[in-house]
């Protein structure tokens, strides 16, 4: 059984005050978010169902050694920090004051790393999403958060992976099939493998392409393509292994080479669209390509963004309050347009707050048509999004008024707001695996600037 709470208190050997003042505001931040946390109630509910559903405990019914709310502020403080799983355990061990604000006391050990990384795995984007909406209905029946304006933007939040060619993905799709059927042979004699995978010389093929794929030299280029087929046709091979291999497992033994059933079929797409591009001259679909083999969920992103014309990732919409709160998020598996985007946004703010915003701004991205702003300034008293194209002259004085051009001061501002989350809340690069972490991180992310938001109120 594991355990919500334990209202224990720990006596605090800190100093009420320190002469450092960075050392008062770390310490007030951390006691105003322990003060949050304690009057949400319902947010440790939620995080506790799913801990009790998937985090293991004793076979012989011995009670769970860390509570769900000493591993909820353990992710808190790991986000706050941005450290990783490793990190964030050795801070919390060296820091009387943070073992303090997570509940361990002076006694009861750390947990460990791999336990952390468990106990974020347990946790839904679903789950985050209704602990962020928890924080901000309390944010809003304290008044500290009002309706009155609303603000929304979208950013792309990067997987962790290589740039992506195809020799790349032919590559890691070999070596890491290799490694493990290098692995079942040693620890299975009874499949009888008995291969030589020859795995430096095809590291050799996909290196010499990679030294050799931007050459103007059309011998090269006919050498190139030579060497895609070799680097194909032994990739497809393994595969074959592979497959057979899985025939002749029974489902438990699987258990012991999970890579297999989880990329081969991602090495046999990687296989199509290498051959559909090189040998078929076939331009693939972006929506159909695999990415990585490792995090098969990776979308491209083409956004036009000076410097980083192409982002590969998830895109991500956030919408934010003239507080800075941030009220609504969505993580796309698959993207969507901006304009798309903006009819939930403002449903999700009328839900809360019972309304319409009196002021809603957003960039161009989110314009659709004409028709779409009349539509909103029969609700909203201000409607600040630029027209793209040809404007009237009505419609250019529209755009120089003084409230349109408050409404895009005050959308300026969410870009600040994206750059927080990704600068001092992980949300640069996800270093987490597959799609329900990444959605869970963005969820986290967003969880831990509403919270220090508040306790900097």
């Amino acid at each position: 059984m594991r355990v919500k709470n334990v209202h224990q208190m720990y006596l605090d050997f800190e100093l009420p005050s320190s002469p450092t003042k960075v050392v008062a505001a770390y310490r007030k931040k951390y006691g105003a978010i322990n003060a949050l946390l304690l009057a949400n109630p319902a947010v440790l509910d939620l995080v506790h169902s799913d801990f009790c559903r998937w985090l293991s405990t004793s076979e012989k019914g011995r009670s769970s050694g860390y509570t769900s709310e000493e591993i909820l502020r353990c992710l808190v403080v790991m986000f706050v920090e941005q450290d990783s799983y490793r990190d964030v355990v050795v801070r919390i061990e060296n820091s009387d004051f943070l073992r303090s604000f997570v509940g361990l006391g002076f006694v009861k050990p750390m947990m460990d790393f791999s336990f952390v990384g468990k106990a974020f795995a347990a946790l839904s984007a679903e789950t985050w999403h209704a602990v962020n909406q928890s924080l901000a209905r309390h944010a809003k029946q304290k008044a500290w958060i009002s309706g009155e304006k609303l603000r929304t933007d979208s950013t792309a939040y990067e997987a962790n992976i290589h740039y992506p060619t195809d020799s790349s993905l032919l590559w890691d799709s070999f070596r890491v099939l290799c490694r493990t059927l290098r692995r079942l042979q040693k620890g299975c004699p009874e499949l009888g493998l008995t291969h030589r995978y020859h795995d430096k010389k095809v590291k050799k093929l996909a290196y010499y392409i990679a030294r050799n794929a931007k050459s103007r030299s059309k011998a090269t280029q006919r050498q190139v393509k030579r060497t895609y087929g070799l680097l194909i046709e032994r990739v497809a091979w393994i595969v074959g292994i592979s497959n057979e291999v899985q025939k002749r497992l029974r489902h438990g033994a699987l258990l012991q080479a999970p890579e297999l059933v989880l990329y081969t079929p991602v090495a046999e797409r990687i296989i199509d669209q290498a051959h559909r591009r090189i040998f078929d001259g076939e331009v693939v679909p972006a929506d159909e390509k695999v990415y990585s083999l490792f995090e098969e969920h990776t979308e491209l992103l083409k956004r036009g963004k000076a410097g980083k014309p192409i982002e590969f990732g998830h895109k991500v919409l956030l919408a934010q309050t003239g507080e800075k709160f941030i009220t609504h998020y969505k993580v796309m598996p698959e993207r969507e347009e901006d304009k798309d985007l903006l009819p939930e946004a403002l449903g999700a703010h009328r839900d809360l707050f019972g309304a319409f915003p009196g002021t809603l701004a957003t960039d161009k991205g989110f314009y659709e048509s004409v028709k779409q702003l009349l539509d909103l300034e029969k609700v909203i008293d201000t409607v600040s999004i630029c027209k793209k194209g040809r404007r009237t002259k009505a419609e250019e004085e529209r755009e120089h008024g003084e409230e349109f051009k408050a409404g895009q001061s005050f959308r300026a501002g969410v870009e600040g707001t994206i750059s927080v989350l990704k600068r001092a809340f992980k949300l640069n690069r996800c270093l987490f695996k597959g799609f329900k972490n990444f959605a869970s991180s963005v969820g986290c992310a967003v969880f831990c600037h509403n919270l220090v938001l508040l306790a900097d109120r």
